[in-house]
C-alpha cells in the first residue's frame, strides 16, 4: 500500500468513527437533557480531585437569575429523618472530614435567606418545623436573649404591672410567706400576726385586761391566748416585746391553807402565768389586768 493510499484509509476510518457524533443533534443551551421521553435512571456523577479554594463545579448566573434550582419528589419518613436512605432530601451537603458542610453567604441585602413550608411564605404552619438537629451548644448570633422581641427586664416589668402577676412571689407568697409555711410545717398566719413555735401570734401587744375578758376577745376573733411556752419563745423574735410582762393561758388555783387560830385559814386564788421579755415567769390574779396577745394555730 503506497503512502498515499495508506493515509486515504485512515482519513474514512476517522470519518466512520466521529460520524455518530456527527450525526447526533447537539445540544442546545436551554434544552433539556435527556431531550425527552425518559428520565436518567441511576445517578449521573462529576467527580473531581481539586486543591483548597476551588470547587468539583461552579453554577453562575450573570444575569438576574439562579445560579442554581434543585427540585425532587422525595417521601418523609419520619421514624428515619436522620438516614437519607430512608428519607432522601433533595440536597444532601456532606461533607466527610472536619470541616463546614455549607457556607451560605449574601451581601448587603436585608434577608439572608428563606425556608418556606407550603405554597405561600403568608400562610403559617404550625405543624411543620424549619430544621431538626442534635447540635446543641451555643450558636453565635442565634442566643437568643429576647422573648416577642422584649428583653428580660420588660417582661418583669409588665408582669408587676398586673395585679395577682407579681413576678417577686413564688405561688402568690413573698419569700417571708414561704419561709412561715415552712416554719410551721403547712399553713400561713393571718396578716398582723408572726410565726412562734407551733402557732402565730399578734406581732403587737393589746391593751391590758382580765383574763376572761382577754379571753372572750380572742375567742371572737377566732383566735386564743397563747401559752406560755409560745410567749418564752416569742420574746426571741425580732418585732416581739412582751415589756414587763403579758398574759399567757397557763391558770392554775391557789390552795386554801390552815391558819393558827384566830385566823382560820387563806383563801383560794386562781392566777394566770404572765411572761416578762426577760423571760421570767411570774404570775397575777385572775381578775387583774394585764396586756395581752392572741394566737392561732
Amino acid at each position: 500500500m503506497t503512502p498515499r493510499t495508506s493515509h486515504a484509509v485512515a482519513v474514512t476510518a476517522v470519518a466512520l468513527l466521529s460520524a455518530p457524533l456527527a450525526l447526533a443533534a447537539p445540544i442546545e443551551i436551554g434544552d433539556r437533557n435527556p431531550a425527552g421521553g425518559s428520565d436518567a435512571p441511576r445517578e449521573t456523577q462529576i467527580i473531581a480531585e481539586t486543591a483548597r479554594g476551588t470547587y468539583g463545579t461552579r453554577q453562575s448566573n450573570k444575569g438576574e437569575g439562579g445560579g442554581a434550582i434543585y427540585g425532587c419528589r422525595s417521601s418523609l419518613n419520619l421514624g428515619g429523618i436522620g438516614n437519607p436512605d430512608l428519607s432522601t432530601p433533595c440536597v444532601r451537603v456532606n461533607n466527610l472530614t472536619g470541616g463546614k458542610a455549607f457556607d451560605f453567604v449574601f451581601d448587603s441585602g436585608p434577608v439572608g435567606g428563606l425556608i418556606q413550608s407550603g405554597s405561600s411564605i403568608a400562610t403559617p404552619n404550625p405543624r411543620a418545623a424549619p430544621f431538626v438537629t442534635n447540635a446543641t451548644a451555643i450558636a453565635a448570633g442565634l442566643n437568643a436573649d429576647r422573648l416577642d422581641n422584649k428583653q428580660a427586664s420588660e417582661i418583669i416589668a409588665e408582669a408587676r404591672a398586673r395585679p395577682g402577676l407579681d413576678s417577686e412571689k413564688v405561688g402568690g407568697l413573698t419569700p417571708a410567706q414561704i419561709v412561715a409555711v415552712a416554719q410551721t410545717g403547712g399553713g400561713l398566719c393571718d396578716a398582723g400576726l408572726v410565726v412562734a413555735g407551733d402557732a402565730c401570734i399578734e406581732q403587737a401587744p393589746r391593751a391590758a385586761a382580765t383574763f376572761d375578758a382577754a379571753a372572750a376577745v380572742c375567742g371572737k376573733a377566732g383566735r386564743h391566748l397563747p401559752t406560755a411556752s409560745v410567749l418564752t419563745y416569742a420574746r426571741t423574735l425580732d418585732g416581739i416585746d412582751l415589756g414587763a410582762g403579758e398574759m399567757a393561758s397557763d391558770v392554775s388555783a391557789t390552795q386554801a391553807l390552815p391558819l393558827p387560830e384566830p385566823l382560820g385559814s387563806a383563801t383560794s386564788q386562781t392566777v394566770y402565768a404572765t411572761v416578762a421579755d426577760t423571760g421570767a415567769i411570774a404570775s397575777s390574779p385572775i381578775g387583774e389586768a394585764t396586756p395581752y396577745r392572741c394566737a392561732q394555730g
